[in-house]
């Protein structure tokens, strides 16, 4: 049930909610340039010392922090937004200084959270692999190796499916945490039994079926895009940091826009 207060995001919701995500998105990135060439900017040198051998780990981790805070601000700025006058107005005033300083602990935190659950999952696959008596001759024999992943592959590709459905629900956690601690631990509400009983609302699997579509749709067509330019090294970072970014903008929207649907 939503609050008598209306605000843009309900606006947003009442009519049209896939276009006003991508619309809020795309106003988000373009009302101020400088913002947004800041943080692309950002984001590229980050990638580019990422692929420095040894230190470049460091750089990857500043990397996806800075993103995760991006998200967490434009996020924020919606949900808590009045209407489009008073959201025009602070991305006008949108800084970079002030995201780190506000949001960079919750976003490395919920990084640190997602690092977590990604090493628990390898363990995990690598027990079910190992429990199977999977051997090295195993992998080097693409005949085995093929009913291995027929095997593996099926169960891993629906949990991937299920945890995606309810990710946004998850991502709005994280983008209304505070701190460290917060953002660390709202990522595992990907396993609040809450979470997933507001996931099952029809309204929610409605608005993230459309959206899914929308999405893949977009991602092909980039594809196709980056395929053309993939023999010029810097442009092709850079047309994919900048797809990264607009991708990254358009599911915060997307994640508390799911949020308030089921609220």
């Amino acid at each position: 049930m939503h609050e008598n207060n209306l605000r843009l995001i309900d606006e947003a919701i009442s009519s049209e909610p896939i276009k006003n995500t991508f619309r809020l998105g795309w106003e988000f990135i373009t009302l101020n340039k400088q913002f947004t060439f800041t943080i692309i900017s950002v984001l590229t040198l980050l990638t580019l010392l990422g692929l420095i051998p040894v230190v470049g780990f460091i750089f990857s981790v500043f990397s996806s922090a800075f993103a995760l805070a991006v998200q967490i601000y434009a996020g924020r700025l919606l949900y808590e937004t009045e209407n489009i006058e008073t959201f025009v107005d602070e991305v006008h005033n949108a800084d970079g200084e002030g995201l780190i300083k506000k949001y960079f602990a919750p976003a490395l935190g919920a990084y640190m959270g997602w690092m977590v659950i990604g090493l628990l999952f390898i363990a995990l696959v690598a027990l079910t692999v190992g429990s199977m008596g999977v051997t090295e001759s195993t992998l080097n024999n693409s005949a085995e190796l093929l009913a291995l992943l027929s095997v593996v592959g099926l169960p891993i590709i629906v949990i991937a499916l299920l945890l995606s459905y309810v990710q946004p629900l998850v991502q709005a956690n994280i983008i209304m945490s505070n701190n460290f601690q917060e953002g660390f631990f709202a990522v595992f509400t990907l396993f609040s039994v809450e979470v997933w009983k507001r996931a099952m609302q029809a309204s929610y699997f409605k608005y993230m079926f459309w959206l899914g579509l929308l999405v893949l749709a977009a991602a092909f067509l980039f594809g196709l895009l980056f395929s053309l330019f993939s023999v010029i090294p810097f442009l092709n970072i850079l047309l994919m940091i900048i797809f990264v970014y607009i991708f990254m903008i358009i599911m915060s929207v997307a994640a508390m826009m799911a949020k308030r649907i089921v609220e």
